[in-house]
C-alpha cells in the first residue's frame, strides 16, 4: 500500500520503511528491516527501487504476527528525529500519490498526512524525472510543514 521515505535534515542519508496489507483486515503494517542508503544512492537507485516494492506489494500479504519491528527497542524516537517524512501510496487505480507529512510524535504512528492540496499523484510507469521531479515538490512541502 505504501513506503514512507525519511529523508535526514542535515546529513545526506535516507531510510525507507515498507508497509504491506494484512491479508485479512484493511489495516496496513510497517514491517523491517528498515532499508538505509545515502541520498546520492537514492537518487540514483530510489525511483527502480519504489517500483520493485509495488511489485512486490501486489503479491505480498503480511498479517500482524508475521510483521517485523522496523526499529530495534528505544531506536524509533533516535531515528526519526531531524527527519522530513514523504509517503508514497499505490492507488486503486494503479497511480502512486506522493504525500507530504510531519510527526505529532516522533513514532511511524505519529506521522500525519498534510492537506489533501499537497498530495500530487503521478502513474506509476512514470519516468524516473517526473517522480524526481514531484518527489522534490512534496519534499520540500514537507520540509516547510
Amino acid at each position: 500500500m505504501s513506503l514512507t521515505i525519511l529523508v535526514h535534515r542535515k546529513r545526506p542519508n535516507v531510510g525507507i520503511v515498507r508497509w504491506f496489507l494484512d491479508p485479512k483486515v484493511s489495516i496496513s503494517y510497517a514491517t523491517g528491516p528498515l532499508t538505509q542508503m545515502s541520498l546520492d544512492e537514492f537518487r540514483v537507485r530510489g525511483w527502480d527501487w519504489i517500483r520493485r516494492h509495488f511489485g512486490e506489494y501486489a503479491r505480498i500479504r503480511l498479517p500482524e504476527a508475521q510483521a517485523t519491528a522496523v526499529f530495534e527497542a528505544g531506536q524509533e524516537k533516535k531515528f526519526l528525529k531531524d527527519r522530513y517524512a514523504v509517503r508514497i501510496r499505490l492507488e486503486d487505480s494503479g497511480d502512486l500519490t506522493l504525500i507530504p507529512q510531519t510527526f505529532s510524535k516522533l513514532t511511524l504512528a505519529g506521522l500525519e498526512s498534510l492537506g489533501k492540496e499537497t498530495r500530487r499523484t503521478i502513474p506509476a510507469n512514470s519516468p524516473a524525472d517526473v517522480f524526481w521531479k514531484t518527489f522534490n515538490e512534496v519534499l520540500e512541502i514537507s520540509c516547510e510543514a
